[in-house]
């Protein structure tokens, strides 16, 4: 019998192409395993890129081998909701795939995403090999910077199992179902790769009521505070990052090394932010929002 199958294995070699066919399939792909809060949202966004050959969802870095979702809900057994991302390098970058993954998930606070609290929605990147631990831990620490805390798992994948069929492609068999992530993201997945105009860099102003709900429908948008450290102190805009006028020059490019940046500038009354966003244009950065002054902010304000 071994013999049979050695010279039908070693007939099947002499084919033109079919130990290629056999052997090529997925070889350029990658994989990169990405949790952020309820998987059904995470699955049906990765799926809608170009390049992304497959994201289906799953439980990782748990205690448990096969878990179920009963057993995962729980709370105690350390699974994510997470979805594996297969992607193919030539078509999408892996840096495209994190930044897209940034834009709809919410660094501050642990095990919580959305409307979803438990363990299970940690949010979190792991990895599986050498080329992508590089890249993802260089831009986690680009993001941690934008962000007064950054509670987002960072680290290698220990396990992954495979959750139930009716997990699956969850949003393509129940449209209406729920989910955290904006359908605006949705929009901008399909677009990734795609060919768009240049950005420029121009001042801008800003509403109050569309800066909120441009943060709202992009959490990686900046609130950025030029005034004092004292003036910070006594009161400023949830999340913002404080940027002194007089230190914007010196510590803009270290902070926001990404130039297409989206940044909301406010001061106190608006001269201030009216100065500091002109800077960051002459500099180059491209979506640059003159705010004006916290004492025309009707919304909640950090005390």
């Amino acid at each position: 019998m071994k013999k049979t199958l050695a010279l039908l294995l070693a007939a099947l070699m002499l084919i033109p192409g079919a130990y290629a066919e056999q052997n090529t399939g997925d070889t350029m792909n990658k994989t990169i395993y990405l949790a952020g809060g309820c998987f059904w949202g995470v699955e049906h966004l990765m799926s809608l890129v170009p390049g992304v050959m497959d994201a289906v969802s799953g439980y990782a870095n748990g205690t448990l081998e096969n878990p179920t979702y009963e057993q995962v809900i729980k709370g105690d057994t350390g699974h994510r909701e997470t979805v594996k991302v297969t992607y193919n390098p030539a078509e999408v970058s892996l840096e495209a795939l994190l930044k897209l993954y940034y834009s709809v998930v919410d660094p501050l606070t642990p095990n919580k995403q959305g409307n979803d609290v438990g363990t299970q929605y940690q949010a979190g990147i792991y990895y599986d090999d050498a080329d992508s631990k590089t890249i993802v831990e260089n831009l986690a620490k680009q993001e941690a910077a934008k962000h007064a805390a950054f509670h987002i798992e960072i680290g290698e994948l220990q396990n992954f199992f495979l959750a139930e069929d009716y997990h699956q492609d969850y949003l393509v068999k129940n449209p209406a179902g729920y989910c955290h992530i904006p359908l605006s993201a949705f929009e901008e997945a399909k677009k990734i790769g795609q060919e768009t105009e240049e950005l420029k860099a121009q001042y801008r102003t800003i509403t109050p009521k569309d800066a909120l709900q441009l943060k709202q429908e992009n959490p990686a948008a900046v609130y950025l505070d030029v005034r004092t450290p004292a003036e910070y102190r006594d009161g400023h805009l949830p999340e913002a990052v404080n940027l002194p006028l007089d230190e914007l020059q010196n510590r803009i490019g270290q902070a926001y090394p990404d130039k297409n940046a989206l940044l909301l500038v406010y001061c106190r009354s608006g001269a201030r932010s009216r100065t500091a966003s002109n800077l960051l244009v002459q500099m180059g950065y491209t979506q640059v929002y003159d705010l004006g002054g916290i004492i025309n902010w009707p919304y909640d304000i950090v005390r």
